[in-house]
C-alpha cells in the first residue's frame, strides 16, 4: 500500500499540473508569420483576434473560442474550437488548441478547400493575473477532404487579456 501511495506521487510530480482555467473570457489579438516555414518567398503577415470564453468545468474544462484572421495576400478565415491550459508552474502555460475554420482565399495561398482545420501548440507567460503573452505554432490544412491540400504553418505572437 506504501509503495503504491509512493509510486502515485511520483507518477504526478513528473507531470504538469492540470490548469485551473481561466473564470472569465479573455480576448486575445495576435500577429505572426503565415507560411512560416516556406522557402518560395510566399511568407505574409497573419494577424486576428479571437474571443475565448471562460473554462468548462462539465467539459473537462475545455475553453470554447471563435476568431477572425487574415493575412497580408488577402486570405481570410472565421474559426470555431477549442483550447485547453495546462498549467506548468505559476507564470507559464502550454495550449494545445484545435477549430474548424472556413477559409477564403484572397490573393494568397490556395488552401485547397473552404473548410480548414487549424491546430496548434501555444507557450504562454503570465504577465499579470488578467494577461498573458504566448508564442505558439499553428497548422493549416482541409486534412484531405479536398482534391490539394498544401497546408501552412504560422509562427504567432499573442497577448490576451481578461475583461
Amino acid at each position: 500500500m506504501k509503495k503504491t501511495l509512493l509510486t502515485a506521487l511520483l507518477a504526478a510530480s513528473l507531470f504538469p499540473q492540470l490548469s485551473m482555467a481561466d473564470p472569465q473570457p479573455t480576448i486575445a489579438v495576435y500577429a505572426g508569420a503565415f507560411e512560416a516555414f516556406e522557402n518560395n518567398g510566399n511568407t505574409a503577415t497573419e494577424v486576428g483576434i479571437e474571443y475565448r470564453f471562460a473554462a468548462q468545468p462539465s467539459l473537462l474544462n475545455l475553453i470554447p473560442t471563435i476568431g477572425l484572421a487574415m493575412t497580408t495576400d488577402g486570405n481570410y478565415w472565421a474559426y470555431a474550437g477549442v483550447r485547453y491550459d495546462w498549467q506548468l508552474n505559476p507564470k507559464w502555460t502550454l495550449t494545445p488548441h484545435l477549430a474548424v475554420a472556413a477559409y477564403e482565399e484572397g490573393g494568397g495561398l490556395d488552401l485547397g478547400h473552404d473548410m480548414e482545420f487549424r491546430t496548434g501548440l501555444d507557450l504562454g507567460y503570465q504577465l499579470s493575473q488578467r494577461s498573458r503573452l504566448a508564442l505558439g505554432i499553428h497548422h493549416m490544412s482541409n486534412a484531405y477532404i479536398g482534391d490539394h491540400n498544401p497546408g501552412s504553418e504560422s509562427i504567432i505572437l499573442t497577448y490576451s487579456t481578461g475583461f
